[in-house]
C-alpha cells in the first residue's frame, strides 16, 4: 500500500533557537559606540569557544543593564553598532546571598546564585569554617562572568571580599535573614518573605558552614535583630541551602514585579 511521503512534525523539540551569542566587557570600554581592542582571552572566546569568523555578530553586555550588537570585523577587533539596543534598571529590591566559606560547592553556590538572579554574594569566614574550606576569589570571578554571559543577565552581581561574619555584620544590609536548623518556633523563608519582607529594602540571606552557626553567632544574630528562618523540612547541606535560598528570593521579588 502507497502510503505517500513521510512528513517529519515540528515539535518544541525540534525547533532551532537562535543562539544568542553574549560578550561581556567592562562599562569603560563601552563608554562611546565604536571600535573595541579585544584581548588575548576575549578572542579566544570568540574564536575558540564560539567559533566566531570576522563578519560574524555578537551582543556586547556592560553588566551595568546595557545590551549593543557588534561585528567581528578583525580577530581583535569589535565595531559596535551606533544604537543601543537594550537597557534595563537595577532590580528591586536588591537581593544578597552572604554564604559562609565551605569545603566543596562554593563555585557552584556562586554560578547557580548569579544564574537565578541574586545582585550581591558575600563570602563569609564564620567559627565553624574548616580550614580546607574554598576561597579561590579569581576563580569566582571567572565564574560570575562565565555565568552572566550564559545566563543573559545585563546585570552583573556584585562578588564581595571576603569577611569575617562580626565585620559583615556591622555593615548597613538592610532586612537580614539568617537559616537556621530544628528551631520550630522561626518562620520558613517563603512564609516570611511574603508576608512580613519589607518590599523596598536590600533583602539578605545568610547561609552557615556545615557545622551550622555556634551558640556564640546565634546569640549575636539575637542582638542584631537579624530574623532567623527554616529553609525546610529536612537537614540541608551548606550548598543546597544557598541555592534553595537563592530560589526563594528571587520568586518573592518576581511576584512583588507581577503583582
Amino acid at each position: 500500500m502507497n502510503i505517500g511521503p513521510l512528513r517529519s512534525i515540528p515539535t518544541a523539540f525540534s525547533l532551532l533557537v537562535a543562539e544568542r551569542r553574549r560578550l561581556l566587557l567592562s562599562p569603560d570600554r563601552l563608554a562611546e559606540a565604536g571600535s573595541v581592542l579585544l584581548n588575548m582571552e576575549e578572542q579566544h572566546y570568540l574564536r575558540r569557544v564560539l567559533r566566531m569568523r570576522c563578519g560574524g555578530r555578537v551582543d556586547v553586555i556592560d553588566g551595568c543593564g546595557r545590551l549593543f550588537t557588534a561585528t567581528l570585523v578583525e580577530p581583535q577587533l569589535l565595531e559596535l553598532d551606533s544604537a543601543l539596543q537594550q537597557i534595563e534598571p537595577l532590580a528591586q529590591p536588591q537581593l544578597g546571598l552572604a554564604v559562609a566559606l565551605m569545603r566543596r560547592g562554593m563555585d557552584e553556590v556562586i554560578r547557580m546564585a548569579c544564574e537565578l538572579g541574586i545582585d550581591r554574594i558575600q563570602p563569609l569566614r564564620c567559627e565553624r569554617c574548616v580550614p580546607q574550606a574554598e576561597h579561590r576569589p579569581e576563580r569566582w570571578l571567572a565564574i560570575v562572568r562565565e555565568a552572566v554571559e550564559q545566563c543573559e543577565r545585563l546585570w552583573t552581581p556584585q562578588l564581595f571580599d571576603l569577611k569575617d561574619l562580626t565585620e559583615w555584620m556591622g555593615d548597613e544590609r538592610g532586612q537580614c535573614l539568617v537559616g537556621v536548623t530544628r528551631k520550630t518556633a522561626s518562620p520558613a523563608l517563603d512564609q516570611w518573605l511574603r508576608h512580613q519582607a519589607d518590599p523596598v529594602q536590600p533583602t539578605w540571606l545568610m547561609v552557615g558552614p556545615e557545622g551550622g552557626w555556634t551558640s556564640e553567632e546565634m546569640k549575636q544574630f539575637a542582638e542584631a535583630k537579624i530574623q532567623p528562618v527554616q529553609m525546610g523540612s529536612t537537614i540541608l547541606r551548606s550548598s543546597t541551602a544557598a541555592v534553595a535560598g537563592a530560589v526563594e528570593l528571587v520568586r518573592w521579588r518576581d511576584g512583588l514585579i507581577s503583582s
